[in-house]
């Protein structure tokens, strides 16, 4: 069997046994050989002569096994894309990377759906854009202050849009919503949200018990624009998952990594990554027929499907999104495109 030697190894099994058996002085060999005196010793000091392994005694890995089973568990019940398994396991340890939850499953078999699978694989009801998942999460205090910023993800092209806000209101959730009737180019048919008092009145009740029947200021802004206005069932946070994870991406990307000492620099924060997600930042879980890769991408192959639902073509789209970098003067062009 031929034998096989480390990268920089200077001499073979020839010439160690050689050294092993040489009257020679070390510095002689040394010469002889065109090696190191060290290397000379440390050869006439061993008994066998093949190149050891190189492998690392203790080998640290990234996840334990209760991580490990973790994914492998998120996976194989609910089959969700990559991206959206690397997303909830995230928060648990910051120091898992998109490849690790991808070795994760190719070691356990599980790195592609099974036939049978699929259809569970298929989690939302397919709609075409304009569905808006929505929610509010707080953000860190500046100054004494408390943040809140409100998110809408669509469930068809993963397109994200938030605003910071400096408290949960019926008021400041009216005004989201006309500020995503606004930015999103397509329009928009329905609203999904938690049974919040900011959405809501339906559990505000009575004194004498009775539920309100009173449209919210966010009903009212759903029924002028012709938005159905659909709610999650009560205490079932998951029902709106979509953008929960959207949630914890945002936070993941900007206020875990990043240090913001007052309330412009968070914004400013906040917007280079909303432009990074929707122009360049790869989305696993975009429908799979579409062959597109970006939220900005899905949005164009859309407006080539349906232009019908569409406000504005994606290259105006575009063009708003840039302008906000320049109006905020972003460094967004220093981020790296995943595309």
């Amino acid at each position: 069997m031929k034998q096989a030697y480390h990268s920089n190894a200077s001499t073979n099994l020839h010439m160690r046994l050689e050294i092993s058996k040489s009257n020679l002085t070390n510095s002689e060999l040394a010469i002889k050989y065109n090696i190191s005196e060290p290397t000379v010793s440390k050869w006439r000091n061993r008994d066998v002569f093949e190149d050891k392994s190189s492998r690392p005694y203790n080998i640290h890995y990234v996840l334990n096994d209760i991580e490990k089973t973790l994914i492998t568990s998120i996976r194989q019940s609910t089959w969700l894309p990559l991206d959206e398994v690397w997303e909830l396991v995230l928060p648990t340890n910051h120091r898992i990377s998109r490849s690790v939850v991808y070795r994760t499953f190719t070691r356990a078999g599980i790195n592609k759906v099974p036939e049978k699978e699929k259809d569970k694989a298929k989690k939302f009801k397919e709609y075409e854009p304009g569905y808006l998942h929505i929610d509010v999460t707080y953000l860190p205090k500046m100054d004494g202050v408390k943040y809140y910023l409100f998110v809408a993800i669509d469930r068809a092209t993963r397109t994200l849009y938030y605003k910071v806000y400096d408290a949960k209101t019926a008021e400041n959730a009216q005004d989201f919503m006309d500020n995503c009737i606004n930015f999103f180019p397509f329009e928009i048919t329905h609203a999904l949200t938690d049974n919040g008092f900011e959405f809501t009145n339906r559990l505000i009740k009575s004194q004498k018990g009775n539920l309100c029947t009173k449209p919210s200021k966010f009903d009212i802004i759903c029924n002028d624009n012709d938005i159905e206005h659909r709610l999650t069932k009560p205490g079932t946070p998951k029902t709106n998952g979509m953008v929960e994870r959207a949630n914890g991406t945002i936070k993941n990307n900007t206020l875990k990594i990043n240090e913001y000492n007052n309330k412009d620099k968070m914004q400013k924060g906040l917007l280079e990554f909303l432009m990074y997600y929707i122009l360049c930042r790869r989305h696993g879980s975009l429908k799979k027929e579409l062959n597109v890769k970006t939220p900005y991408n899905a949005i164009v192959k859309w407006f080539e499907l349906k232009p019908e639902i569409f406000k504005k073509n994606p290259l105006q789209f575009k063009k708003e999104i840039l302008s906000l970098m320049s109006i905020n003067n972003s460094s967004y062009h220093k981020q790296r495109c995943e595309t």
